[in-house]
């Protein structure tokens, strides 16, 4: 092996250390970084850089692998460790410090266990002291940075070195010196807590599960428990203990926190995660008086320490049910809710926003754990309800000051109703006043929108406005729908209410000419007392509603289309300027709730809803509802502008019409249907709307609805594609100067992309025959070669290919032909007329340069790709015939694939990913056998497929490095099971010194240096690597294992020798399988023992090794040594 060694063998200066770091960490130049990287890595190498940064290919025709150049004196990770905490101790800058720790952490990650025990305590005594001597002068996360990595040892030393468990006995120990000391320790202990809370890496998991769990049992209580007394001290110790006060809260919080059942579960996605705390801490949390210090805490602190105790009691309040008895449960409940109702009727510290957000993450967090039938009879549950109505009365109107806070507050009032029987509240402990909360809380939450709406209308709030933010609208409302169902008659007659009393003044509005300004905003309010119906009907529940919840919807939803109406009307007459965004998307999402809940495949029959509505407003089943949503649909579409959030919500809609199977047949049914289908072309929205997306929505979902009538399919869609006709039949007589003129390609794109759309939603056998006689017919297909041949616009090319991969794509198996019939064979010269011609064009061009290499080149490359491999993996093409009559459209097509594989530079295999996707999709199947001795593959393209392939190695997406090594199998297989005659063959023997040294040696780096999670795809082309040369796989892990530390060369020795001995090297499948499950077990082995390999490097190079021969001579130690005993 050789090694690059650039830089001085001379000892830096400290100064010169603290220059490269902060030129590695801030400098704007990308050459400097790199040089100080280079330099660093030097003196401060981690032996875990990948092979990739120190090995760069000497070509095909070396075997070598480069070694990394380290400073003559570092012998190890040992020496390495010991000089980077040397300058720790010397160095004050910030960014040489962030440099070293990180590379320190990753050296102790990754290779700890090649140090001797007494390196081990060297490493973490000096690391403890550097925390000591620097915490005065380094920022606070600096010292957590520090912590972290001694924790990392500490961890890693846990069960080997009993006195490293004493470190966390000193840190507790460290308060008694002085109070900075005591800082210092509780900020240590934060991040020890943090650090074992830290999910490691897979590799990992199992050796770390089994300290953490010793960590829980032994340590962290104590360090609950030193927060906690040191929280007690700092209370009323004034402004000098206010930062051990908050260091106290913060342990508190995180030992709390800490993953106690190995699920890291993620806080954002659930608020009502139980801790699972351990019964041992009972002692600590169950005694009397334990949460005054708390509450007392949050009076008598202001923020941000108030918040602090506020985010501890949030914690508190999640610990599980069991964890108490029954009497300490009910003294617990009845202090916590208490306490909550205190701070909630006197206001205490609720001026700042933090803790106003808190508590509202408090009241939630506490009913979602607790159910408070403990406390239903007592005078506390009573107060905590009255109290907390009227703090959500005023709460839900601070949207602005804390939009994050209605979420809680609302989740609080949905426990509470999910518990709630609302027809029955008299046999209901607090049942009434539950009963009147419920309803006034969903309209206050409506109205408090609707307020707010109107402030930022009227430039009176600075805040964006809550319709902006759909997730959040939404969710927040779907939480006030399940309140509403609790108590259904009053919430609905509540939100009727609203919903009359904003109709008459919207009415009033209009009636008294109102400027365009009022108007705009009165719709954008009137919005949210139809997000509020739309709401309360999807939270129907079926088996639990009610004849007259059924006529309260339709009373609700009637409301809804009145003012709907009367918006309509107001555009007819041209007044009060344009539609409101705003209450067109509530519409559509009243629309698509109705739908879901009383129609189609989960709508569940309601006949009081539609007896309701027809007297209301005409609407007597669910197909004149139907009508009026596709009414809807049309009406949006036509008078819209693109690119509105209407359009695309409209499309949305449509989309989930008709996907369903029981829906799609009911829309197909309607007279607007039927007008949707035959005026498809006339929408001004497909005017101004280039992207394929929305298109594809519309278009899709018309397929599908013109195809749910099979029997009608052959003349309805003869009437559909009749505007596609003519306008193709008029383009198709233009010369090509005219089609390429700039007011005629947009067009073109649209109608490609249309095409597209359409030919998506197409599944059946029988249907896509509708559209490949259709498309064949009058040369039809002319146009798109046309379009493929515009070099002048990028964009009509794409579309063109793009449209021909759709055209091609056997999806569903629709494109099952008769074996008589030849639409398989001209559909396959179509496709490969479309890739020559835009193939032929990249190649004449390939000198040439281009504004951008992927949108003018690599994008239109990769559909071709796509192109070709979706015909090849059809299989509805006989292929191998072609050739016998002498049919020239599959050579072109291959020669030309070769082609531009050739002429893609590797790098931009993995710089390009769609184009990587594409590149070993279509090799997959281009070289799967037969179909690989069809392919026109000389030398310089078998090199330059099997470089592309260790490129697409590091691919961001494993399925393309799994496809890739598909390849590579394939080829291999084929080549050695192949006759010796094969072309195939004399390549493989050809080449075998270099590409499949290199192949070897990519491969085993990979297998030996990184971790995959898919193992076995790397496992089936390794097994005919090592087969075709199995001399030089034994000789470059014998080369690998020369460099490892002795402390880790027997036990590798050993995994690897039953790896490579694992099965005979003969090409069979069981051969094949053995070798795989072979890997498995030398994973699980590795990761076991954490035999993590270092990159070689210029001074760890030890004696030769000869893996079989040095495993035969370990197994006969070990068997005399079995005699012995």
């Amino acid at each position: 092996m050789s090694f690059d060694n650039r830089v001085s063998e001379q000892q830096p200066t400290l100064e010169q250390l603290d220059g490269w770091c902060e030129q590695a960490l801030s400098s704007a130049s990308a050459e400097i970084r790199s040089e100080a990287e280079r330099r660093l890595r030097y003196f401060f190498p981690t032996f875990s850089e990948t092979l990739a940064e120190v090995s760069e290919s000497h070509g095909f025709s070396s075997g070598q692998a480069r070694v990394m150049a380290v400073f003559h004196s570092i012998k190890g990770p040992a020496e390495s460790a010991k000089l980077m905490t040397w300058f720790l101790h010397q160095s004050s800058q910030v960014f040489s410090i962030t440099y070293v720790v990180k590379r320190l952490r990753t050296l102790v990650l990754n290779h700890l266990n090649v140090m001797d025990d007494e390196q081990k305590t060297d490493l973490r005594v000096s690391l403890f002291a550097a925390i000591q001597d620097k915490f005065a002068e380094l920022p606070g996360f600096l010292i957590d940075d520090m912590t972290r990595t001694l924790a990392l040892v500490v961890m890693f030393t846990w069960f080997d070195l009993p006195e490293s468990k004493g470190v966390i006995d000193r840190i507790l120990e460290m308060g008694s010196t002085s109070d900075s000391h005591e800082i210092l320790g509780l900020q240590m202990m934060r991040s020890f807590v943090e650090e074992f809370n830290k999910e490691l890496p897979p590799k990992y998991i199992s050796k770390q599960r089994r300290v953490v769990v010793a960590f829980r049992d032994k340590q962290l209580k104590s360090i609950f428990e030193h927060g906690l007394r040191a929280m007690r001290r700092a209370i009323g110790g004034g402004l000098d203990k206010r930062a051990m006060l908050s260091q106290a809260l913060l342990v508190q919080r995180d030992c709390l926190g800490f993953d106690f059942i190995g699920l890291a579960p993620d806080e954002a996605s659930d608020e009502a995660v139980a801790i699972q705390i351990p019964s041992a801490w009972k002692d600590l949390i169950q005694v009397e008086g334990f949460l005054d210090a708390y509450f007392e805490g949050y009076a008598h602190c202001g923020p941000p320490l108030s918040s602090q105790f506020v985010e501890v009691l949030v914690l508190v309040a999640s610990i599980r049910r069991s964890f108490y008895t029954e009497a300490v449960r009910i003294g617990f409940v009845k202090r916590m809710a208490a306490g909550i109702a205190e701070i909630l009727a006197g206001g205490v510290g609720l001026d700042d926003v933090d803790n106003y957000h808190h508590v509202c993450r408090l009241l939630a967090r506490f009913r979602c754990i607790h159910t408070l039938v403990e406390i239903e009879d007592a005078p506390v549950y009573r107060a905590l309800l009255v109290a907390a109505a009227a703090f959500t009365a005023t709460g839900l109107g601070l949207w602005e000051w804390s939009a994050n806070s209605v979420a809680p507050l609302l989740t609080f009032w949905a426990k509470v109703a999910a518990a709630h029987d609302g027809r029955d509240s008299s046999a209901e402990a607090c049942g009434d006043v539950i009963a009147a909360t419920l309803p006034r809380v969903v309209a206050q939450h409506v109205r408090a929108m609707v307020q707010a709406t109107a402030r930022v209308a009227g430039g009176d709030s600075l805040g964006d406005s809550p319709l902006e933010n759909t997730d959040a609208l939404l969710e927040n409302m779907a939480l006030a729908g399940s309140i509403a169902r609790a108590a259904y008659a009053a919430s609905a007659a509540a939100v009727l209410g609203l919903a009359r009393a904003m109709a008459a003044e919207y009415h009033a509005l209009l009636n008294g000419a109102g400027g365009a300004e009022a108007v705009a905003a009165c719709e954008a309010q009137l919005a949210w007392p139809v997000y509020a119906v739309a709401q309360c009907i999807g939270a129907r529940q079926p088996y639990r509603a009610q004849p007259d919840d059924d006529r309260a919807d339709a009373d609700m939803f009637a409301a809804a289309l009145e003012l709907d109406h009367v918006a309509r009307q107001r555009l007819q007459r041209g007044v009060g300027g344009a539609a409101s965004e705003a209450l067109e998307l509530a519409v559509l999402h009243l629309l698509h709730s109705f739908r879901a809940t009383y129609i189609g495949e989960q709508g569940h029959k309601a006949a009081a809803v539609y007896a309701r509505l027809a007297e209301l407003v005409g609407l007597r089943d669910a197909g004149h509802v139907l009508a009026l949503v596709v009414d809807r649909l049309l009406f949006n579409l036509r008078t819209w502008p693109p690119p509105s959030p209407v359009v695309h919500r409209t499309l949305q809609l449509l989309h989930d019409l008709s996907v369903g199977y029981v829906s799609v047949r009911q829309v197909a049914r309607l007279d607007a249907a039927a007008a949707l289908l035959a005026a498809h072309a006339d929408f001004g929205f497909l005017g101004a709307v280039d992207a394929f997306k929305p298109r594809a929505l519309f278009y899709a979902g018309l397929a599908r609805i013109l195809f749910s009538a099979p029997d009608a399919a052959p003349p309805a869609f003869a009437a559909f594609v009749r505007p596609w006709a003519r306008l193709i039949d008029g383009l198709a007589l233009m010369p090509d100067a005219q089609l390429a003129a700039d007011h005629v390609r947009p067009g073109l794109v649209r109608l490609l992309r249309d095409l597209r759309g359409f030919l998506s939603a197409v599944s059946s056998k029988g249907h896509y025959a509708l559209f490949f006689a259709w498309i064949s017919a009058a040369q039809r297909m002319r146009l798109v070669h046309r379009c493929v041949a515009m070099a002048a616009d990028g964009c009509v090319q794409i579309a063109a290919l793009k449209f021909m991969a759709e055209f091609v794509f056997n999806r569903t198996q629709r494109l099952s032909f008769d074996v008589a019939s030849p639409n398989g064979v001209l559909i396959f010269r179509e496709a490969s007329r479309a890739v020559c011609a835009f193939g032929g064009r990249v190649l004449e061009e390939r000198g040439a340069a281009v504004r951008d290499v992927y949108k003018d080149r690599y994008k239109g490359v990769a559909v071709c790709f796509t192109i070709l491999t979706r015909l090849i993996a059809g299989k509805y093409v006989a292929i191998g015939v072609m050739p016998l009559y002498g049919d020239p459209a599959l050579e072109r097509a291959y020669a030309v694939a070769v082609e531009l594989l050739k002429q893609i530079p590797v790098p931009d295999v993995i710089a390009y990913p769609k184009l990587g996707r594409a590149t070993t999709a279509l090799l997959e199947v281009l070289l799967a056998r037969p179909n690989i001795d069809l392919v026109p593959l000389d030398a310089a393209a078998y090199e330059h497929v099997m470089r592309v392939c260790v490129e697409a190695f590091d691919h961001a997406e494993t399925a393309v490095s799994s496809s890739a090594c598909g390849v590579i199998d394939t080829v291999l297989t084929a080549a050695i099971e192949g006759e010796e005659e094969s072309e195939i063959a004399k390549l493989v023997r050809a080449r075998a010194a270099d590409v499949t040294t290199y192949l070897l040696r990519a491969m085993l780096n990979i297998v030996l240096f990184e971790d995959r999670p898919n193992d076995w795809s790397f496992s089936r082309p390794l097994f005919c690597l090592i087969l075709l040369d199995t001399q030089f796989a034994l000789q470059y892990t014998s080369q690998i294992v020369q460099y490892q530390p002795p402390e880790r060369r027997e036990e590798l020795i050993t995994a690897l020798k039953d790896l490579l001995s694992s099965t005979e090297f003969v090409l069979t499948t069981t051969n094949r399988d053995r070798f795989t499950q072979a890997l498995t077990q030398y994973r699980r082995e590795v990761a076991a023992k954490n035999l993590i390999l270092m990159v070689p490097t210029s001074q760890t190079l030890g004696a030769p090794v000869d893996i079989m021969a040095s495993a035969g001579a370990i197994a006969a130690d070990e068997s005399e040594a079995a005699m012995a005993d």
